[in-house]
């Protein structure tokens, strides 16, 4: 097939399967660091954690916390980043908002949690969890 072209056309040196794997690779190195997704997750949340975050991580298979009243099958991850504690600290000692939403992402029935401090002038100031 590449006989058919000059150097000088798009597809001479790289095929669209290629870039296909590519893409791929680099999905898997730097997204899917498992094949599995509970492990690649838990791979990822230790990852975010050894940076210095903070992480909460239940698996589904991890009993919940003590006198919680959690479901023994609920995934839990909860992510605050050090940015994002440095806000909590210096924003939020007057008012905190949570809200959740459902279903906004592939995964059904995962909400995404919004906190909501104020800042000094009485604006809102988001963090998405």
């Amino acid at each position: 097939m590449h006989t058919q072209y000059s150097e000088h056309k798009w597809d001479h040196y790289i095929t669209l399967r290629q870039i296909s794997q590519i893409r791929m690779l680099v999905k898997r190195e730097r997204v899917q660091l498992d094949p599995n997704d509970a492990n690649s997750t838990w791979i990822w949340a230790r990852n975010i954690q050894s940076d210095g975050h903070f992480v909460y991580y239940k698996d589904k298979r991890d009993p919940p916390p003590e006198g919680s009243n959690l479901m023994r099958d609920l995934f839990i991850l909860c992510i605050q980043t050090k940015l994002q504690l440095g806000w909590l600290w210096l924003l939020g000692n007057a008012f905190l908002g949570i809200d959740a939403m459902h279903n906004v992402m592939q995964y059904k029935g995962v909400l995404l949690f919004t906190i909501m401090v104020w800042d000094h002038w009485g604006h809102g100031a988001s963090f998405q969890f």
